[in-house]
């Protein structure tokens, strides 16, 4: 949510560039992942973070069509491009995201475990 608001805002401004930086944003899938560990609900050793990661990344993917195609314009030749460019930011984020939040879980469950 906080990566549509930022992204929507600074479009609305005027500079709908900024979905471009999704890449940078995926880093917040760390923060996801140590999260599922620490809240009452999330259960060690399962791929609840994982599936959470994939779950944002999704998101970021579809926040990323939605502001690219309707207030990007792109040349009639340059569609194609554009397509691949979009399918691998849904598909590489999803993939990353998932990653980052199980790895980040994982950290969190080791501290844990050393912490007295």
């Amino acid at each position: 949510m906080a990566w549509g608001a930022a992204v929507f805002s600074i479009t609305a401004a005027g500079q709908p560039g900024v979905v471009c930086v999704t890449p940078v944003a995926w880093l917040m899938a760390l923060w996801c992942g140590g999260q599922y560990v620490r809240l009452p609900g999330g259960r060690p050793g399962s791929l609840g973070p994982a599936l959470v990661g994939a779950a944002l990344g999704l998101g970021m993917g579809i926040i990323f069509i939605l502001v690219s195609t309707q207030t990007m314009p792109v040349d009639p030749d340059e569609v194609s491009k554009t397509q691949m460019l979009t399918a691998i930011i849904m598909i590489v984020g999803i993939v990353i995201c998932a990653v980052l939040s199980l790895f980040t879980a994982k950290l969190t469950l080791r501290r844990y475990a050393h912490d007295p």
